[in-house]
């Protein structure tokens, strides 16, 4: 029997999550054995460090006093980061930001903080971590206190670490409604919590989540106004992209959002807007292989975000 249009979106994200460590999903509903998991680091220069491995991403800013962490991962990884940290530093962690209310970008908080770590998000995030939510299907328990931001903003914050300067951005109903972009301005780097697809593939917008293609879009512009031809851009998920690539995404989504909105206005349902393959010329680029944002769905995405529809909790049989 067919799937209704929403349970479909949700399938897929649960069929991909067997098969690919996407970054995107919740820790435990990936099939992911993190004792096999190495570290990769890439030194980005002035100091920040990209640890990458099978899934996601970490980035640190290692100066004379301490280290900043961007993201923990998921609480497997705790050590495993430690170790990679201490290869480049023997400093202490002394500041963490997460980037978004995904499990997979807080879960090792209380490990990593342990030290006196101070722990920064976005508000939102830290309400998502105190209460519990549910992402993906799942249930995320209450983090304990040790766990939670200690340190909150609402729009934007300056953190001044070391001689770098660190900007903080929350683009409303974006990835998330969480997100934090992490703007590193002597590094010229930018951490995009999720914002742009990983590896220069479709982005992927929560709306289960509070996500949305618009606040996508106005996430992509502002990093597009942060950044110069030499700016590197962190996904959650493989090297870091050129803002060439933030760019052609960015022109993509907003060209994508007409075209369904287009369909919209015709009285097209879902399915229809599907059946017309409006991403068609797009996905020779934007379909990656163990991505499972294809054209398909993010044109349901696209659609559902327009319309209005808030996916349901968990998939209709």
């Amino acid at each position: 029997m067919k799937l209704p249009s929403l349970a479909l979106v949700a399938t897929r994200v649960w069929v991909a999550a067997t098969f690919s460590a996407l970054s995107c999903l919740p820790a435990t509903a990936q099939q992911i054995d993190y004792s096999k998991l190495e570290i990769k680091t890439t030194n980005l220069g002035h100091g920040v460090y990209l640890l990458g491995w099978q899934g996601g991403d970490s980035l640190i800013l290692v100066e004379d006093h301490g280290v900043l962490l961007v993201d923990t991962s998921v609480a497997p990884m705790g050590d495993k980061i430690k170790a990679a940290i201490a290869k480049v530093s023997n400093k202490p962690i002394t500041l963490i930001i997460n980037t978004h209310a995904h499990a997979d970008h807080f879960g090792a908080n209380e490990a990593l903080a342990k030290g006196g770590a101070t722990i920064v998000a976005h508000v939102n995030l830290r309400e998502r971590m105190a209460k519990g939510f549910t992402a993906f299907n799942q249930a995320i328990p209450p983090s304990p206190p040790a766990a939670l931001p200690t340190v909150t903003y609402g729009d934007a914050m300056t953190l001044h670490f070391g001689g770098e300067t660190v900007q903080l951005f929350h683009p409303p109903n974006a990835h998330t409604d969480s997100d934090t972009l992490v703007h590193f301005k002597r590094a010229n780097v930018i951490h995009a919590s999720g914002t742009i697809g990983g590896d220069g593939g479709y982005v992927f917008f929560d709306m289960g989540s509070g996500g949305s293609l618009a606040g996508t879009i106005v996430a992509e512009d502002k990093m597009l106004s942060l950044s110069d031809d030499k700016t590197r851009i962190v996904a959650d998920e493989g090297d870091p992209a050129s803002t060439e690539t933030l760019k052609a995404s960015r022109d993509m989504l907003v060209t994508l959002r007409a075209r369904v909105q287009r369909l919209i206005d015709e009285g097209k349902s879902e399915d229809e807007a599907v059946a017309s393959k409006p991403t068609k010329d797009f996905d020779p680029q934007w379909v990656h292989q163990g991505n499972f944002v294809t054209g398909d769905t993010i044109t349901r995405l696209a659609y559902q975000s327009l319309k209005g529809v808030t996916p349901p909790t968990t998939p209709r049989r």
